[in-house]
């Protein structure tokens, strides 16, 4: 079921998108959109895929109709990159954008971005930071302080999906987010990863600038029961998008970065456990756990695949 509240934009030139999957959050949408509201580029839509299954943000979208186009898509799917995929089709601007339903925008932003595509027509991406409110650190991920060009070596450091903005014509040649990973799914998560490495092996042009920025609020930070389930199901993504890039992408960089990363893991899980620091020990050791987990299960359904997938 679709239900739209929603101004058409006036202009057809170059704007953004702005995609949000949203479950379960009313405080931390109003701050998002709020953060549009404060935007000084003008030129974008909001697209809320609305996966609560009650009237919980009807409110809220009501709230900011009247400051920017705002379409309200009231679904019955789960899943983050599901959400995201039924999304694109909607957007009418050139430039798009999934933010995570708890980020808030800078003002100049968008603005930003929207010089560095005017100054740079060839650029098939752009990636941003995601940092602490609080502490203005590296959040999600740890994000590289250099500028740089996105690489297969680099990917890990320098996006994640929320902080992409990407021209509709790439994202649509590229393919759609891999609907079995991401929050949602039993394999919780790089659904983003696996896209910017589809987009490479295309010969996509993707950059990152930590100058860009994007709050995010740092959810590791207490290693606690929860952030250690978190490790577990984001792990069991991390594995299945490595057998995937190695089995069916004929990638083999997957491997290398499977056991590297599984070796960081070990190490952490070791050291912080002599630290005595157990809870710490365990995050990392579920993290190890997951991709393991991820891995076993992925590798014989993608053995049996005899063609490579779009996605």
């Amino acid at each position: 079921m679709t239900r739209a509240q929603d101004t058409t934009p006036q202009a057809e030139d170059p704007g953004f998108s702005l995609i949000i999957p949203t479950l379960g959050r009313n405080r931390e949408l109003r701050r998002l959109l709020l953060s549009f509201q404060k935007s000084t580029f003008r030129n974008f839509e909001v697209i809320i895929v609305d996966q609560n299954r009650d009237g919980l943000i009807d409110d809220v979208c009501r709230e900011f109709a009247g400051s920017f186009p705002l379409r309200q898509l009231k679904v019955e799917l789960t899943g983050v990159a599901r959400a995201r995929n039924y999304g694109l089709p909607f957007a009418r601007h050139e430039w798009i954008n999934f933010p995570d339903d708890d980020c808030e925008f800078t003002p100049e932003l968008l603005a930003e971005v929207a010089r560095r595509f005017a100054a740079q027509p060839g650029l098939d991406a752009l990636f941003a930071r995601a940092v602490d409110p609080a502490s203005r650190e590296s959040s999600v991920t740890k994000f590289s302080t250099q500028s740089q060009w996105v690489s297969p070596r680099n990917v890990f450091f320098t996006t994640v999906e929320f902080t992409m903005f990407i021209k509709k014509s790439v994202m649509t040649e590229v393919g759609p987010l891999d609907e079995q990973l991401g929050v949602g799914t039993f394999y919780g998560a790089e659904e983003g990863s696996d896209f910017v490495l589809r987009a490479l092996a295309k010969q996509k042009r993707l950059f990152y600038d930590p100058a860009l920025l994007i709050f995010h609020e740092q959810k590791v930070a207490r290693y606690d029961a929860a952030e250690q389930a978190r490790a577990y199901n984001y792990g069991k993504g991390f594995g299945r998008m490595s057998v995937k890039h190695l089995w069916l992408h004929r990638e083999p960089g997957a491997a290398i970065r499977f056991v590297h990363f599984q070796g960081r893991a070990l190490c952490a899980a070791v050291l912080y456990l002599c630290l005595f620091q157990p809870d710490r020990s365990k995050y990392y050791r579920k993290s190890f756990q997951g991709r393991m987990v991820g891995a076993w299960r992925s590798w014989p359904e993608f053995r049996k695949t005899k063609t490579r997938p779009a996605s």
